[in-house]
């Protein structure tokens, strides 16, 4: 017997990306994905669009929408473990664009249970070669060119799973644990980004 794919995780309801675009609080995802990531900015402090794969992502149809009813941060964490061996046994397991998000909907203070899930987990997931994204309203991470730009500031609180790619290396580096499966993933081409990464931090700003 071959293993089938659950509809739903425990905590969490599939939604379609017509269902989420017609959502009261969803579409305001749906909206700052179109209009904030697939689009230049001039804060971004580099060329293209403030994410270079949402475009595409929407087109190919490779984003997934999930409400999560979690009422506690350990529930909450507990739902994304679930949501990792689903992304691994996915059909779309190959797609570099392929993106699942969590919105959790139960919560009273989702931002901050985000924000915890997110560092907690961070590690079990890099070891699998995926990366968790937290997204909120006051998320003070900075951009990667511009210290004072904020993107992964959202209107509705949201953990978000995707696949690692060669330019993670500017959230992995410095950790041994993450760099060692960062060059598990990518072997010789990592082992290129490194040195790129490294030459780029040491040139004159």
């Amino acid at each position: 017997m071959g293993m089938t794919m659950a509809t739903r995780v425990s905590e969490s309801q599939p939604v379609s990306f017509e269902e989420a675009s017609r959502d009261a609080r969803l579409s305001r995802i749906v909206d700052w994905i179109d209009r904030f990531l697939c689009v230049p900015n001039p804060a971004l402090g580099r060329t293209g669009n403030v994410c270079p794969y949402a475009k595409t992502a929407i087109l190919k149809r490779s984003l997934e929408f999930y409400r999560n009813f979690s009422r506690s941060v350990a529930g909450l964490a507990s739902d994304m473990e679930q949501h990792l061996e689903e992304f691994l046994q996915s059909k779309r397991s190959d797609d570099i664009y392929y993106c699942r998000l969590v919105i959790p909907d139960e919560l009273g203070d989702a931002s901050s249970a985000i924000e915890c899930v997110q560092k907690q987990l961070k590690p079990m997931f890099v070891e699998r070669h995926l990366m968790i994204g937290q997204f909120f309203p006051d998320c003070a991470e900075p951009g990667l060119h511009n210290r004072a730009f904020r993107p992964l500031q959202t209107p509705v609180p949201l953990l978000a799973i995707r696949h690692m790619v060669l330019s993670d290396i500017a959230f992995l580096y410095g950790n041994e644990r993450y760099m060692t499966a960062y060059l598990e993933n990518f072997e010789e081409r990592g082992s290129v980004a490194i040195r790129q990464f490294e030459a780029s931090m040491e040139a004159p700003k």
